[in-house]
């Protein structure tokens, strides 16, 4: 059983990359070359697309606080919900202020939104300049429910021997859904449904024993976990994470090798934002990232930075990559 004690001894096991003593002393030189004149005028809101209370708002409340330390102005997180990050989305893509005064701390969900917005804006309508963090998702059970037993070999038996019955927590649109289905695929059955707004809102139903399956993020479920309220029972990725010991990945349970989908989180800005402005913008979030106290708290989130996504260029081939891969998965899925 997971236990407050061993999440905290696999968080300071570790291997994390600590950021060069060089570059923390030239930050400040560095993003006071970078600075537009007269910018920021006003403080710079932070857009998170998904509730209060999630990994997308926790991160981003944490890297506010260390972008105003390392850039000194000031900015503030704004939840632009609805339709599962997709109003949100929308919003940074079409109508989001073109003077650097508004940044979406997005993440690969933006994909699959672009394709639900059937045609009004793409991911390549944004601009991506810095990487924040990168963690895979953690699928847990109530530990006073059902399944409280057995792993997720017995949800998924559970599902062939009951389809249909099997509630399982889902934010429409992307690899929640992704998930859900190599899931049913592995079962054999299918799941019910449930939608959310985002992953924190379905953990608080599994919690109140309305769903029999969620998926989290680490900063999500970690308070829970040491509470010994849930119970991990797969992890995605190929490996599996320091974060939860001993929690089996799907891959390994299932026979599989391709339930790898996690989160990448990234600045986000329009395009028509002018270049000197993405520049210290890009510049402020690299130099909070950096900071050996935010590294800190990362890794009590079960996030992990990186530190080789270094410049725009960089950031931008990555999510590039990430799209292209996402796009042949959705193309496999549509043959079956």
């Amino acid at each position: 059983m997971t236990t407050r004690r061993s999440l905290v001894a696999g968080a300071a096991l570790l291997p994390f990359a600590t950021p060069s003593a060089a570059w923390a002393q030239d930050a400040a030189a560095r993003l006071a070359q970078l600075k537009p004149a007269g910018f920021p005028s006003q403080p710079i809101e932070l857009v998170v697309v998904y509730p209060a209370g999630g990994g997308m708002d926790i991160t981003g409340r944490v890297v506010q606080k260390f972008f105003e330390r390392a850039t000194g102005e000031r900015s503030f997180v704004n939840n632009r919900t609805g339709g599962a990050g997709l109003v949100g989305h929308t919003w940074l893509a079409t109508q989001a202020p073109a003077d650097g005064h508004a940044v979406g701390i997005v993440a690969n969900l933006i994909f699959s939104d672009a394709i639900r917005s059937q045609g009004r804006w793409s991911w390549t309508d944004l601009d991506h300049i810095a990487h924040l963090n990168a963690e895979p998702l953690n699928l847990v059970v109530n530990a006073e429910g059902q399944f409280k037993s057995g792993g997720l070999r017995g949800v998924l038996d559970a599902v062939k021997a009951r389809p249909g019955t099997i509630r399982v927590a889902n934010v429409p649109g992307g690899y929640y859904e992704y998930l859900i289905d190599q899931l049913e695929e592995a079962a054999g059955g299918r799941f019910l449904r449930v939608p959310f707004q985002g992953g924190a809102p379905g953990i608080t139903a599994l919690l109140g024993n309305n769903v029999d399956l969620a998926f989290g993020f680490f900063g999500e479920i970690r308070g829970h976990l040491a509470a010994n309220r849930i119970v991990p029972v797969g992890v995605t990725g190929r490996r599996e994470t320091p974060f939860v010991p001993g929690t089996p990945t799907v891959n390994s349970v299932t026979g599989r090798d391709d339930v790898n989908w996690g989160v990448s989180r990234w600045i986000a800005v329009p395009k028509a934002v002018p270049a000197d402005r993405k520049a210290w913008i890009a510049a402020g979030f690299r130099a909070a990232v950096a900071d050996p106290e935010l590294v800190q708290e990362f890794r009590g989130l079960g996030a992990m930075p990186d530190p080789s996504l270094d410049t725009p260029e960089k950031v931008m081939a990555e999510v590039t990559r990430m799209a292209e891969a996402e796009r042949a998965f959705q193309a496999r899925r549509a043959q079956r």
